[in-house]
């Protein structure tokens, strides 16, 4: 799965080169070689990730559950529980409305200003979507989220995690979620204190929320809500222009 989806980030990459500055660099590096380039370091980076992220959120009381129980060998259907699966699409859907109806506020309050650059069209978008829902949840939920959760509970000695735990490893998570999304916006606007605290606040917003998912649902879940905002976002959205 990471590996198909950092491939499937392939599209959107070149379309966002396309359109800045660094379309130069798409004359040295043909569709091909973006895929060998990128499924070869996906499948060595992503082992790494989810091998260390299964380990540590074992330690955390969280991980894959809806996973883990599938390869044991129970039905798709006692595994994948219909109700939870449209929360969460619903839960998706709420959350990139509400962050585009406070995107739209802030053009009266606080304007962002005018982009740089053009975004890309929803295709390249309903890709990058695909790919974040599934690398940004193993990345950060499975991998940093239960290693801070872990770290935690071996401070200050404690066999379980509780609510202020599982939570204080969820905001510290949200907070470099949000800060990792600050250089892929300097592609089309001014690293001004707006722009930043914007991307901050917002990936804080979506990334606790992913984070209580992954929580409380598991892995798959966190992918399903992160994915579904994401196209709200991006591909409906398109909060940016």
């Amino acid at each position: 799965m990471f590996v198909i989806a950092a491939i499937a980030n392939i599209p959107h990459s070149r379309a966002v080169k396309e359109l800045t500055s660094k379309a130069s660099e798409l004359e040295n590096s043909s569709i091909l070689q973006s895929i060998i380039s990128n499924g070869v370091t996906s499948l060595i980076i992503g082992s790494i990730l989810i091998w260390i992220g299964l380990w540590v959120s074992a330690k955390a009381n969280l991980g894959a559950p809806l996973i883990v129980e599938k390869l044991s060998g129970k039905p798709f259907s006692e595994v994948f529980n219909k109700k939870i699966v449209f929360a969460s699409i619903f839960i998706g859907i709420i959350l990139g409305v509400f962050i585009l109806g406070l995107l739209k506020i802030q053009e009266f309050i606080l304007p962002i200003g005018t982009a740089k650059a053009k975004h890309p069209s929803a295709i390249p978008n309903l890709f990058a979507s695909f790919s974040a829902g599934i690398t940004e949840e193993i990345i950060f939920r499975l991998g940093i989220m239960s290693l801070i959760v872990t770290v935690i509970k071996y401070i200050i000695k404690t066999k379980k995690a509780s609510n202020r735990i599982v939570w204080t490893g969820n905001i510290i998570t949200a907070l470099l979620f949000g800060l990792i999304h600050i250089p892929m916006s300097s592609n089309y606007f001014d690293q001004t204190p707006i722009v930043i605290g914007t991307i901050i606040l917002g990936n804080v917003i979506t990334g606790t929320t992913f984070g209580w998912i992954f929580w409380r649902y598991g892995l798959i879940m966190a992918m399903i809500v992160h994915f579904i905002s994401d196209v709200v976002l991006h591909v409906i959205g398109s909060p940016f222009g």
